[in-house]
């Protein structure tokens, strides 16, 4: 390997680095589905407080999100 291949796989694994390093405090949304498939609720985690909230609608949890975030 040359030392421009070198400096590229270099450059490669810092951005996939930072990448995952900004990413790991990011808020952290998602839903839960029972087993036909139907959303049962939507939960989000904020890894940064450590909070945690659970919601029955999409709707819900925007608002929250919105709240304790944009407000």
């Amino acid at each position: 390997m040359n030392k421009f291949n070198i400096l590229l796989n270099l450059r490669k694994y810092w951005q996939h680095f930072t990448t995952w390093m900004a990413s790991a405090s990011d808020l952290q949304v998602w839903h839960e589905s029972d087993w036909h498939g139907h959303i049962s609720c939507w939960r989000a985690y904020d890894p940064i407080t450590g909070r945690s909230a659970c919601f029955g609608s999409e709707e819900e949890m925007r608002i929250w999100i919105d709240k304790c975030y944009y407000r």
